[in-house]
């Protein structure tokens, strides 16, 4: 097994997360439903990519979210980090295991 890395962040009942690894996002009302959604997701995904013939295959598992929008989680954490308790959110990252 092997992991990926995500990001989630919300307040109240509005969360994002999303896989870098594979440019995957989904949205729910709490942290802990968007992590198991995100999970799914996943894992579904391989499942899926592993079913194609190679080159496709290759181009999938080796799909990231634009540089863009890494910068932009790379600035949201740093800003988390420094204004920590202020906006009323809340971020986190986490890894999602991947079936191998």
């Amino acid at each position: 097994m092997s992991s990926v890395l995500c990001f989630a962040h919300g307040s109240d009942r509005e969360w994002e997360a999303i896989c870098v690894d594979f440019d995957i996002a989904v949205q729910g009302d709490s942290f802990n439903e968007v992590k198991a959604m995100l999970d799914e997701a996943v894992g579904s995904y391989i499942d899926d990519a592993m079913n194609e013939a190679e080159p496709v295959r290759m181009r999938l598992l080796n799909r990231r979210a634009p540089w863009h929008v890494r910068t932009g989680l790379t600035f949201k954490l740093i800003a988390f980090n420094i204004f920590r308790g202020r906006t009323g959110e809340a971020q986190a990252s986490f890894p999602v295991l991947c079936p191998a």
